[in-house]
């Protein structure tokens, strides 16, 4: 027996010994000691950012593992087992991770490359913050609540000085002028020297270079032509009422807009509603009836007491639905359609449909569709781009020039946008004109 048992053994001891060495091929075929991508965080950013990637058999020796994004090569800073913390290439694009780990290489997740957030720094264009009256270069001028700003075909600014009762301009050079009116809180047409205002809001320009006034107090649009001769377009006294020129009623009209074929387009604050005017005087009502919050189609529409508006290149009505906490757009078929905010008071930047406004109260855009907004009671200048809400410049309210939110505003009121994506904000409350510049 004891014979018989050595000989079976003898016989398995081969077979033993296969099965081994298949064992171990097998462990070879599976590489336990390859390298092994597990997580990349961040997954997207600018060029630049520090990526950490995790995992396991990297080369301890930063030089000896190579990574690169998108087939660039990425800066490796540190290196242990079981971590790569890498630095993106600073001109990539998106595309898959890859690491080579001696003759292996792994392929990990896309790396998403984003535009760099763009920094902007405030400055004062006009005015010393001192409430008053007096035409004179940049900080020497000054103002009493200027109220609208808008850019004329030259690059001028035309301010709307609201408690002065005046039209101002402030050339390229700094120098404020004024276009029209005589100080006094009334109403009168005529030339440009002897009209009279009653709280003028905000102004547009149209193609010809004609000025249009919401003329507030006196709830009536003004026009002032390049040759300074102020009339009224249309209004009369205070209520509501769609018809020709002067026949027509506004009830507290706050901003105006004009499109392509001169149509004059108010935010009619108290009548909670957008109107419209023809070249020729005749006043429609575009979308709004009674205060509320509804999209729809034109007076099924409902906004809450709209203040300012603008016209986009394509003919799209923009309106800063100002008790809403909103920023709605008209179509040219008459649809209102709601762009950005949630409707409950906040800062709060990101989609568009979530960000949150408090009082959002002039509004512009550029034809390249960026929306811009003086929100009233944040003190912040926003802006609205590619479904996104962004802080342009400022925090809590006071008086500071400087950078993003280091700077502050004190009721920004209004806002107007240039080619170049310089934007002038009428503040309010520091009585000053103040300018951000992407830097």
């Amino acid at each position: 027996m004891i014979a018989v048992k050595r000989y079976q053994w003898l016989f398995l001891l081969p077979l033993l010994i296969l099965a081994a060495a298949c064992e171990k091929d097998s462990d070879t075929n599976n590489n336990p000691v390859d390298p092994v991508i597990v997580s990349v965080s961040p997954e997207s950013g600018t060029g630049a950012t520090i990526v950490s990637i995790l995992g396991r058999n990297f080369s301890p020796v930063a030089d000896e593992n190579k990574v690169q994004f998108n087939g660039q090569d990425a800066i490796v800073l540190d290196a242990s087992k079981g971590e790569l913390k890498v630095v993106s290439p600073a001109n990539g694009q998106t595309g898959k991770i890859t690491i080579t780990v001696g003759d292996v290489t792994l392929e990990g997740p896309v790396f998403t490359y984003k535009e760099p957030a763009k920094e902007y720094i405030v400055s004062t264009v006009a005015g010393n913050g001192t409430a008053g009256y007096q035409d004179a270069v940049g900080p020497d001028a000054l103002f009493a609540a200027p109220e609208g700003v808008c850019l004329d075909a030259q690059g001028n600014l035309i301010v709307t000085d609201r408690t002065n009762n005046r039209i101002r301009k402030i050339a390229l050079n700094g120098s404020v002028s004024t276009i029209a009116g005589t100080g006094e809180k009334a109403f009168a047409d005529g030339p440009a020297a002897a009209a009279k205002f009653s709280f003028p809001w905000r102004s547009a320009i149209d193609a010809q270079g004609n000025i249009y006034v919401a003329d507030r107090d006196n709830h009536k649009i003004r026009k002032i032509t390049p040759d300074g001769t102020v009339s009224t377009l249309a209004g009369s006294t205070a209520g509501y009422a769609d018809g020709q020129g002067v026949a027509a009623k506004f009830n507290q009209p706050l901003d105006v807009a004009v499109d392509a074929n001169g149509n004059v387009y108010v935010a009619d604050n108290l009548n909670h509603r957008i109107r419209k005017i023809t070249p020729g005087g005749a006043v429609s009502t575009l979308a709004g009836s009674a205060s509320g919050y509804k999209d729809g189609s034109g007076t099924a529409a409902a906004f809450a007491n709209p203040s300012g508006i603008a016209v986009d290149a394509a003919g799209n009505v923009l309106v800063a639905d100002r008790l809403n906490h909103r920023i709605r757009k008209i179509s040219a078929a008459g649809e209102v359609s709601t762009l950005a905010g949630a409707g409950t008071v906040g800062a709060l930047d990101g989609d568009a449909t979530a960000a949150k406004f408090n009082q959002p109260y002039g509004i512009d855009v550029n034809a390249k569709g960026v929306i811009v907004v003086g929100d009233l009671t944040n003190n912040m200048v926003r802006m609205i781009d590619q479904g996104k809400v962004s802080t342009l410049a400022g925090t809590v309210s006071g008086f500071t020039d400087g950078v993003g939110t280091a700077a502050r505003f004190n009721q920004p009121v209004d806002v107007a946008i240039d080619a170049n994506g310089t934007v002038y904000v009428a503040d309010l409350g520091n009585n000053r004109v103040r300018k951000i510049v992407p830097m």
